[in-house]
């Protein structure tokens, strides 16, 4: 995603008020139209946490409330309803699967290209692999993975950003000895994105909103020092406008015009409550300072305590009708726009992307064309989690009941708090009159219990928990549980093969909708606004000089391999390896390519991940061995592969000399 200069395009205040009213017309969309979609998400994250959230629901009993009785029937406890782990099982053995395709490897974006162009394409995996490590793409990945599985819907943005990077430098000039350096340092960030606070083009696919979707963002709530910070470094890049007017809208608990854009997470905790320990202000440091003695009681502006909510918008615009000045500008084309408070665009410039792609792409693992409608993992999950909760729980109820169950007894001999104590060895006083002929059988009469029809709620509900997992093909082996049965090697892995088919799904969705079109950007990104750097190599622990503009002469080489499109599917390794074999078992083979081997073997094992065999290459040692005058001639002879060849008397076939 390439950006084009600000600098050279200025954003006059009645464009700027164009694209805020355009702004304001999307998230005003977003705000009337996503209310279904966040309560889906909010019961997925309850049944997944486990929470019920029900402890003030009204517990009745024949239509009476058996909360307000003096002695609580220990039947009705809910503190004691179990919640089978289901969803939070099923959802969690499909992220690890997925996490083990796309978040193993190391680096997570190998580089695959020809051998004349290994040296090139080393430079561009250690760079993606400085990237990674920067930006925590693995945290994020797994953030995006496990979104999918739950809503069936995610998204990751990636963005050229910057960093800032400090250094001690030596000062020999003010002879200071050192001084402390800072610049910026840009890379690719990969950002998960909260899918509550998604805003994207309805009209289309989620997975095909990067491609064909007008528009595509997302809204944040940062602090003030979030804030400031973020809007200085807009402007060290001569994007940012509107600060002092930005900064000044602080708000507390909403929009100034009272809509609410941003979507809080659910209570899913039965002990913490969804603030928690932070409080929606963060810190109100105007209160701190006001309080310090010395201090002006005058309020600052803005407020420290404040927090500003913002809105990144990628759309598809035609710079002329907003009356923007700039090239081609009756084209559609992508910019970035930045609204604070739903007030000030603080930000607005085009976007240059991978085939034309949104910079943010959408994930939808289970994909089958209705959109939002499509269950994803975890609400497939739900019902079977419900149904063998209620079963387990009737059993339970059922031991209680066996236990102290119903009984008839006189109010006016035996206290109620006394029949219903919940002491293990309770000691009932009995108050008979010596002068009556009642009787301590007449005045207490148990009801026996009867446990038909209760006797096989618990393999009821493990028959349930099955269902679940034939829902979405996981077995007992895939989530890591012993599997009964006597099976030979092969046939285990072929079971294990047919067991794994269903999960692959998923993962290849994912491959052609965010991670294939995310390689691209990030190439594309370097490409167009990396600068030439010093690294070092995260395998080797080598200085690696990074030259951009000889990477781009080399761009159509280069593939870019990933967890489900390892370097081994792209470059036929296996082939290779194969031929080898047919090459050391074959004398002809073996003349054809003479001195060519090692060097097919050194390109072997670089594509499995095995740096530096090229300096144990015996043709630079033969090279470097032979006399001073036949050095050229030797090592042109082992570069071209051939041996030379001598011919033999009386037409008989021409012998290679053995090397010595």
């Amino acid at each position: 995603m390439a950006t084009v200069e600000t600098s050279t395009i200025k954003i006059k205040k009645e464009s700027q008020a164009s694209l805020l009213s355009f702004a304001r017309r999307v998230t005003e969309y977003h705000v009337q139209n996503s209310t279904e979609l966040h309560e889906k998400m909010d019961i997925i994250d309850r049944a997944y946490s486990r929470y019920s959230g029900d402890s003030d629901a009204i517990i009745t009993d024949g239509g009476v409330d058996v909360r307000a009785s003096d002695v609580s029937c220990d039947i009705f406890n809910t503190g004691d309803k179990i919640t089978p782990p289901v969803v939070v099982a099923q959802v969690d053995a499909y992220v690890a699967y997925l996490a083990d395709i796309f978040c193993s490897g190391s680096p997570l974006f190998p580089v695959v290209s020809s051998p004349s162009t290994r040296v090139w394409a080393e430079q561009l995996e250690t760079l993606l692999d400085d990237h990674a490590m920067l930006g925590g793409y693995a945290r994020q990945f797994l953030l995006f993975l496990r979104d999918g599985i739950k809503y069936n819907y995610s998204a990751v943005e990636i963005d050229w950003d910057s960093i800032t990077q400090f250094s001690t430098l030596s000062d020999f000039v003010g002879g200071t000895g050192k001084k402390l350096d800072n610049r910026d340092k840009y890379f690719n960030r990969i950002k998960r994105i909260n899918p509550r606070n998604i805003i994207r083009d309805p009209s289309v696919l989620p997975g095909d909103v990067a491609e064909h979707g007008d528009y595509v963002g997302y809204v944040e709530r940062l602090s003030m020092t979030q804030m400031k910070r973020y809007l200085i470094k807009m402007g060290k890049q001569d994007r940012a406008f509107n600060i002092t007017e930005a900064m000044n809208s602080g708000h507390v608990m909403g929009m100034h015009d009272g809509t609410h854009v941003y979507t809080e997470n659910p209570q899913v905790s039965e002990y913490v409550s969804k603030d928690g320990y932070t409080n929606r202000r963060g810190v109100d440091w105007d209160a701190y300072a006001a309080a310090t003695p010395g201090k002006s009681k005058k309020a600052k502006s803005p407020s420290y305590g404040n927090q500003y909510e913002k809105v990144v918008l990628y759309a598809r615009i035609i710079p002329s009708d907003h009356g923007i000045i700039a090239p081609q500008p009756n084209t559609p084309q992508i910019w970035r726009i930045v609204v604070v408070n739903n007030q000030f665009v603080v930000a607005a410039h085009r976007i240059i992307s991978a085939y034309d792609f949104l910079p943010i792409l959408i994930g939808q693992p289970m994909e089958d064309g209705f959109g939002d409608q499509t269950q994803s993992v975890a609400e497939g999950e739900i019902p079977f989690q419900e149904g063998a909760s209620k079963l387990f729980n009737i059993r339970f109820a059922a031991a209680r009941r066996s236990v102290s169950d119903r009984a008839l007894y006189n109010s006016n001999v035996i206290k109620a708090s006394d029949v219903n104590s919940k002491a293990a060895a309770p000691k009932i006083p009995v108050n008979i009159s010596p002068l009556t002929n009642v009787t301590l059988e007449s005045v207490y009469k148990q009801i026996p219990f009867d446990m038909r029809g209760t006797e096989s709620t618990i393999q009821d509900a493990q028959i349930m928990i099955g269902f679940s997992k034939e829902l979405h093909g996981l077995n007992n082996a895939k989530m890591g549980q012993f599997q009964k049965g006597n099976k030979s090697v092969t046939e285990w892995n072929d079971t294990m093969g047919g067991a794994d088919n269903r999960l692959r799904l998923p993962a290849l969705v994912l491959e052609y909708q965010v991670f294939a079109p995310m390689k691209s950007i990030m190439t594309l990104n370097i490409f167009q606004n990396g600068d030439n750097v010093e690294l070092v190599s995260q395998k080797t622990g080598e200085i690696i000089k990074i030259d951009v503009a000889e990477l781009r002469k080399h761009v159509l080489s280069f593939k870019l391999a990933d967890g489900y499109s390892p370097k081994s599917k792209l470059a036929s390794t296996e082939m290779i390896a194969q031929g080898m074999q047919m090459i050391g078992q074959s004398q002809i083979l073996q003349q054809s390519f003479g001195t060519m081997l090692p060097g097919m073997f050194i390109h072997l094992m670089s594509l499995g991940g095995v740096k530096g065999l090229e300096e144990y290459d015996p043709s630079k040692a033969a090279a470097a061995a032979a006399p001073p005058g036949l050095q050229d001639a030797s090592l042109q002879t082992l570069q071209a592969g051939m041996v030379p060849q001598q011919p033999a008397p009386n037409g008989a076939p021409t012998v290679a000399p053995e090397l010595p």
